[in-house]
């Protein structure tokens, strides 16, 4: 398997999706708590999880479409996680007050995943109807 092909398969984008939902999750936390110390690497992070993302589930879309996809990682994981992440990053800011602020691009993120999720939604059953008739 050359260098190239290995970025043809759809396990290296879930592998570095994951990589970088885990990691920016860590950071928006730590960052909380560090009372926005790290702020400026918010954006820069929250742009390369978008575009690691959007590669992920794009091959995945493609694969759909073209018949090579096995549904066996739902986004439904993503969500759930996101979900978790920002209803705790809320209880603390919360609990511990106005100094510890939820930072504008992990609501962007969470906005995002949900997007992402709602339209991969739409084309699983939009192929579904496809492939009905």
């Amino acid at each position: 398997m050359s260098f190239m092909s290995v970025f043809r398969d759809e396990r290296i984008w879930r592998y570095i999706t994951d990589f970088w939902t885990v990691a920016l999750m860590i950071f928006f936390l730590i960052n909380l708590f560090l009372q926005d110390r790290y702020d400026y690497m918010a954006a820069p992070l929250s742009i390369i999880y978008t575009g690691v993302l959007g590669l992920y589930v794009g091959t995945k879309e493609f694969d759909r479409w073209y018949e090579f996809h096995d549904g066996r990682h739902p986004g439904e994981i993503f969500v759930a996680l996101w979900t978790g992440v920002i209803v705790a990053l809320f209880a603390a800011q919360m609990v511990l007050g106005a100094k510890y602020q939820v930072s504008a691009e992990a609501i962007a993120d969470y906005i995002m995943v949900l997007s992402v999720f709602a339209l991969t939604q739409k084309s699983k059953r939009l192929y579904q109807r496809k492939k009905r008739r």
